[in-house]
């Protein structure tokens, strides 16, 4: 097999974008693993792995390469490693239309959920305490496109920054040990923070945060089976009758904790959601479904609303307003049956609504060039250049002798 480090989507202008208009892309920048290299059935660049300068050589290389052969095409970041994910992002968002799929649509994706679950307490995202376990790509990007958010409601970034906590494989990430990872500076905590804790050691591990910082969401980017255990659920529900907790890491088999679980802790109370497909939960008979937080809410709309907007740039602000699209949708449609997402089931209509919000963003804060579009209906464009696939009509024949 090939070591692919990123992956990538490619969507042309002109039309809706079909199976057709995007091509997926495995960056091969080699490997260090011996095994690898030197076995005959290896697929890959036998070479060690690009870093430092000859890596974004590499992908400078790439990045000019689309640009000649398709110079409106939209880039869409995903599945790098997390310190490359930041980098990458931040070197070619100016440069060409791009967006990192991992860091700003998990963003999207959970702040809109977590808008809905507000909205279902009648709370304000602003007044939520948040525990994020998980400080790769996806746990950064929930922590930023949260702390947007509640800047969005009024707080003051600092003041934003006191509600979060975010946690990595080590405990509380705090700005005394984050040197290497600068992309993590933003949504650290000050070491005071944790300064009167009781704590075992150093560092606050995820039950002495929990004890401390009494959250009302907590969510899960960690990648640990059954993370969030019964001790900390009811250590949280303490402090906090009903409780938001988005275990979101997938497949299933990495979920930190089961649905059913969760609302057996809570006598019922925890609102959920998953990034994995759960059943219904049933509590004395009553049952609760389970919403899935799916990037797929997100990126169609957001990349789509980029080509037919000619974007220059998909903005933070693009892609924030994503997150109130799906949030609003999901309100005006579903807050009566308890969701907090759409059935996936409608992940076609959900993206032209996101699709049409997105674009009318980018024509307000000047990422698209576009003039004609003013004072368009949004959706019904939208709508109308939305791929459809088509299929031929045929019978059945028997089969002669």
């Amino acid at each position: 097999m090939a070591i692919c480090i990123g992956k990538l989507a490619l969507y042309t202008a002109g039309g809706g974008v079909s199976p057709f208009d995007t091509m997926p892309v495995g960056l091969d920048v080699g490997s260090d693993r011996k095994d690898l290299l030197e076995d005959p059935l290896y697929l890959g660049a036998r070479n060690s792995r690009l870093r430092g300068e000859a890596y974004f050589e590499f992908l400078d290389k790439f990045v000019d390469a689309i640009q000649s052969r398709w110079p409106h095409a939209i880039i869409q970041w995903e599945d790098f490693a997390k310190d490359a994910a930041f980098a990458v992002l931040e070197r070619y968002r100016d440069r060409v239309p791009s967006f990192n799929d991992d860091i700003q649509g998990t963003g999207a994706v959970a702040l809109a959920g977590l808008l809905s679950a507000c909205q279902q307490k009648n709370e304000c995202l602003r007044d939520q305490r948040v525990v994020i376990v998980g400080a790769g790509a996806g746990g950064v990007g929930v922590a930023s496109a949260i702390l947007e958010g509640m800047k969005r409601e009024g707080l003051s970034d600092e003041q934003a920054r006191q509600q979060l906590f975010v946690m990595d494989g080590r405990g509380l990430v705090t700005r005394d040990r984050i040197a290497e990872a600068e992309y993590k500076y933003r949504i650290a905590q000050p070491p005071k923070v944790s300064e009167k804790w009781q704590k075992s050691g150093p560092i606050a591990n995820l039950m002495e945060v929990v004890e401390n910082a009494q959250p009302t969401v907590l969510i899960g980017l960690s990648g640990v089976a059954g993370l969030f255990s019964q001790p900390i659920i009811e250590c949280m529900n303490q402090s906090c009758e009903q409780p938001i907790v988005f275990p979101l890491s997938n497949p299933t088999s990495s979920c930190e904790a089961i649905p059913q679980d969760l609302m057996d802790w809570t006598n019922g109370k925890a609102i959920i959601a998953t990034g994995s497909p759960f059943p219904d939960v049933t509590i004395d008979g009553q049952s609760f479904p389970v919403g899935q937080g799916n990037n797929a809410f997100i990126f169609p709309g957001l990349g789509f609303a980029a080509i037919l907007a000619r974007c220059q740039r998909i903005s933070d602000a693009m892609v924030l307003e994503s997150a109130y699209a799906l949030a609003e949708f999901t309100t005006d449609h579903y807050a009566d049956q308890g969701l907090i997402y759409p059935p996936v089931s409608i992940l076609q209509e959900v993206s032209i609504q996101v699709a049409a919000r997105v674009l009318r963003k980018a024509l307000e804060d000047g990422s698209s060039p576009r003039s004609d579009l003013q004072g368009k209906d949004l959706v019904e464009y939208v709508r109308t250049r939305f791929w459809k696939p088509e299929y031929l009509p045929y019978r059945y024949v028997q089969n002669l002798p």
